[in-house]
């Protein structure tokens, strides 16, 4: 059976969705960061039945920032930030262990359906979703 993976903005709102687009009908679990559920259920989709899992991120997934030597405000010329300072992408929240979360459920996933704000913030976290979970072998 074929799974689709569905991601929303924040936990309330998988629950919300889950439970409408099952008919109430999903069983709910914990997913490995602790602050993430897990809504399940069998539904129809693009004319097959599929295995769904729904689920959330908790704001953004990844934080772009400056490496070590240009986070001192006082000591960069900031003219240097837009010529020579490197950025590195990182994990938001180290401790909600998003990105292995989000990887584990989209294992063995056929496709993933975004379920995130129409706004700049939201987009964003679209992309980082998908740059998390395209990285895993489907």
């Amino acid at each position: 059976m074929r799974s689709v993976l569905m991601v929303a903005e924040k936990p309330s709102l998988a629950q919300a969705i889950a439970k409408i687009l099952s008919k109430g009908n999903c069983t709910s679990r914990k997913g490995l960061n602790g602050a993430c559920s897990v809504h399940e259920y069998t539904g129809i989709f693009q004319g097959q039945t599929v295995h769904f899992k729904m689920t959330s991120v908790c704001g953004h997934v990844m934080s772009l920032d400056f490496i070590g030597k240009y986070n001192n405000w006082d000591k960069v010329d900031p003219a240097e930030l837009f010529s020579k300072a490197p950025t590195e992408k990182k994990e938001a929240n180290p401790k909600l262990n998003m990105v292995k979360f989000l990887q584990v459920e989209a294992r063995g996933s056929d496709c993933v359906v975004l379920w995130l704000d129409c706004d700049k913030e939201g987009e964003n976290i679209c992309f980082e979703v998908m740059l998390v979970t395209t990285s895993v072998s489907y």
